[in-house]
């Protein structure tokens, strides 16, 4: 849920590139939560402390809306 919810927050294009370039920085290597975090918001261009507090960090899973064929869209 947590890297839908990411897609959500940013949108597909920074998304994908995200991805693409998560695998090709630390294809082999060792990263941590917070590098990823970094990594993120740098690609991104904006602020996610508290999206990765909500997620990441938090015991209890964020708001969710569930449509009728059972996907879950965060909640804004």
């Amino acid at each position: 849920l947590a890297v839908h919810a990411l897609r959500v927050e940013v949108g597909d294009d920074a998304f994908f590139a995200i991805l693409r370039g998560w695998t090709a920085r630390y294809r082999n290597g060792n990263a941590t939560v917070e590098d990823f975090a970094a990594f993120t918001e740098e690609v991104s261009g904006r602020e996610l402390d508290a999206f990765f507090a909500a997620w990441l960090y938090s015991p209890e899973v964020p708001p969710l809306t569930i449509d009728r064929a059972g996907a879950a869209t965060p909640v804004p």
